[in-house]
């Protein structure tokens, strides 16, 4: 197994997670978020299908980034938690068929990250991207447990 295998298998468990937590958001809650500067709860999850879809792809396939604008489009933002959840699974679809057309040293080519640095493998900048997104995962995790919801069991169940 390849280190861009593990990835897409541990990408595709948490896009799964992120979906699940946005459809668990109740309705009247899409907008709540514990602090003035904090993303809404559902803007929140949704965040990390933007991500995926208008910067890491995109940069991966060499198109101009509209970055951070991306962020704050309206165009780009979820209305629903269902309209969040199909986003993180389109963005994942779309991020993990390029990544499977790619070739085998695909994952070893180089690159300089769009934030700046040193160059590094291609594996390695979508492990950044990986621990980012479980980030996220764990503030949707806590918005949902102020809130009196218990979120999806990523390591069993809490009995």
């Amino acid at each position: 197994m390849s280190a861009l295998d593990k990835y897409i298998r541990r990408q595709g468990i948490l896009v799964d997670h992120l979906a699940s937590a946005a459809l668990q958001i109740p309705a009247d809650k899409i907008m709540w978020k514990p602090c003035e500067k904090a993303l809404p709860w559902l803007g929140l999850i949704h965040h990390t299908s933007i991500g995926r879809r208008e910067v890491v792809l995109k940069y991966l396939l060499g198109e101009k980034l509209n970055f951070p604008g991306c962020y704050f489009d309206p165009a780009n933002h979820a209305k629903t938690p269902q309209d969040a959840a199909n986003a993180q699974r389109d963005s994942w679809n779309a991020l993990m068929d390029f990544l499977l057309s790619q070739p085998g040293e695909y994952e070893h080519r180089r690159l300089v990250p769009f934030w700046g640095g040193d160059e590094t493998p291609i594996i390695d900048f979508l492990w950044m991207c990986y621990e980012e997104n479980v980030h996220h995962r764990g503030q949707a995790w806590v918005y949902a447990r102020m809130n009196g919801i218990t979120p999806p069991a990523i390591w069993g169940t809490e009995a």
